[in-house]
């Protein structure tokens, strides 16, 4: 038997998968990741066929909506350049959140193709893992044919502080993170502004 994995289908860290949603094509070859969760980051929830498939196989899926657009172009050829970025910082965080916890191990994260929004989280995650700005960048360009002045704004002013991890006992938590991560500003309120979350850094 043959399997076929999702487009765009790569490791992230070790149990840690991305890539397209997947269809029904890709199961078998999902089957071989035995799987305890899936992160479907996009604005719909999975599929029906997605959905039995991980009832079947007691997958957890995680569905974190894409935030409502706000204006729309009605120009259908403006070059994404001059798009927005498809998502906020809320839904960053809550989906760094969930791959923060190694009892949702193996884990498969997906958007729609598998390019910008999954890019643009896995981009955020890179920082705890002190990569460089470079290096996060050249990653997102293997997905993407460019990176426009809204994706790189959105992937530098992220800081790993915007995700509070006080929740998360150290054994639960992955291995490629630092103990020294953070807690959220008391100060700060749920206001759902993607883009006003205030958090400080433990000293």
């Amino acid at each position: 038997m043959y399997h076929v994995t999702p487009l765009q289908f790569n490791t992230v860290q070790p149990r840690l998968y991305r890539g397209s949603c997947p269809r029904e094509i890709n199961f078998t070859f999902l089957e071989t990741l035995q799987l305890t969760s899936i992160v479907s980051v996009t604005k719909g929830p999975p599929t029906d066929e997605l959905a039995n498939f991980c009832k079947k196989h007691n997958i957890t899926v995680k569905h974190i909506p894409l935030p409502k657009s706000g204006k729309q172009s009605g120009d259908k050829k403006v070059k994404r350049k001059r798009e927005p970025v498809p998502i906020g910082y809320v839904t960053v965080r809550d989906t760094i959140q969930f791959l923060m916890d190694r009892r949702n191990y193996p884990v498969y994260l997906h958007c729609g193709n598998g390019e910008l929004v999954t890019s643009l989280i896995v981009a955020c995650l890179r920082k705890f893992s002190y990569w460089s700005t470079v290096s996060i960048l050249n990653e997102f360009l293997v997905y993407n044919s460019s990176i426009n002045v809204h994706e790189r704004d959105f992937i530098e002013k992220f800081h790993p502080e915007m995700v509070p991890l006080s929740g998360l006992s150290a054994e639960n938590r992955v291995l490629w993170i630092s103990n020294r991560f953070l807690v959220p500003d008391s100060s700060a309120q749920s206001t759902g502004d993607q883009d006003t979350l205030k958090f400080r850094v433990l000293q």
